[in-house]
């Protein structure tokens, strides 16, 4: 019995500690964080064990395995201050499963230059970015069961400073017996530090997990619900739910919320998804409602073919 109240006692004390440890501001490249799909945005990000698209190169790459088609996707996310993310991907059946590419960047545009001497600035002016490109290759362990690996290159560009590494996202889905629920997890952004001048900061590292099921699963009506937890290194643990409603895969409408956040709230989408020739086409659109920030828009094109 005592040995039952230990375990207990520690059991409840430990989330309290854990969740009591943010280590904010601590890691850097913090622009692989932000999501890159219209379509998962609009489920809050919450999309790790549905992953049944392009995007799962961001979001899950072993989602990528189940899927038998070429695509290509672009998108375009329009953040506050004038900052722009845009990412593009295409992605093919090849040797044994399904490989990918993958590019995001986020840039400023023109930053007025100041000093502690000339504070109000010195007539000069300066940008920054931040840039990704990555190689996924994604294949079936069984019927059930797949695993997808994301290599990339990481840099930023800060003025006359800059930064170069590398980093790797690893992801299965497992597809259950029990009314075709799928369980994912994912690792990102493993990899080595990145050196500023003289001074190493560690990657935006996470452990993902979460899992997908239809509540309605129907010829004309599907409404899928995910829910996805995530503990950073450089944070508290996160959470998020979305749900997305398609009439006969055509027409989709989502809607999510985001728990633990800093300022990111809860976010809303919608979509298309047609046939034009041998095409098949898909839009997306997604909208955030920041706490502290001016809301973000997500537009997404892509096409299967």
């Amino acid at each position: 019995m005592r040995i039952f109240m230990k375990l207990l006692a520690v059991l409840l004390i430990l989330p309290v500690i854990v969740f009591g440890q943010a280590k904010v501001g601590t890691s850097c490249a913090q622009f692989l964080e932000i999501p890159v799909s219209a379509r998962g945005e609009g489920m809050a990000s919450s999309f790790i064990a549905v992953a049944d698209d392009i995007s799962a190169i961001y979001y899950n790459p072993g989602g990528l395995a189940w899927q038998n088609r070429k695509q290509m996707a672009i998108s375009h996310t329009m953040l506050f201050a004038g900052i722009n993310h845009d990412f593009a991907a295409y992605t093919m059946p090849a040797m044994g499963g399904v490989m990918g590419v993958s590019f995001v960047s986020i840039y400023t545009g023109d930053i007025d230059e100041t000093t502690p001497y000339q504070p109000e600035g010195t007539g000069r002016t300066f940008t920054a970015g931040d840039l990704s490109a990555g190689l996924t290759y994604a294949r079936l362990l069984t019927d059930r069961f797949s695993v997808g690996v994301n290599v990339k290159y990481v840099g930023e560009y800060y003025s006359d400073v800059h930064a170069h590494g590398w980093a790797m996202d690893i992801g299965t889905v497992f597809k259950t017996a029990f009314k075709d629920i799928r369980l994912g997890m994912k690792l990102s952004n493993f990899g080595p530090d990145l050196k500023f001048i003289q001074q190493n900061a560690p990657l935006p590292m996470a452990f993902h997990f979460g899992a997908a099921g239809e509540i309605i699963n129907s010829p004309d009506h599907r409404i899928t619900l995910d829910v996805e937890g995530s503990h950073p290194n450089d944070n508290l643990e996160k959470f998020q739910a979305g749900i997305e409603y398609a009439y006969k895969e055509m027409l989709f409408i989502r809607g999510g919320g985001k728990f633990q956040y800093d300022s990111d709230l809860f976010t809303l989408g919608a979509g298309f998804r047609l046939p034009v020739g041998a095409f098949m086409v898909r839009g997306d659109y997604s909208f955030t409602y920041m706490k502290y920030l001016n809301s973000v828009h997500r537009f997404t094109l892509g096409a299967e073919f």
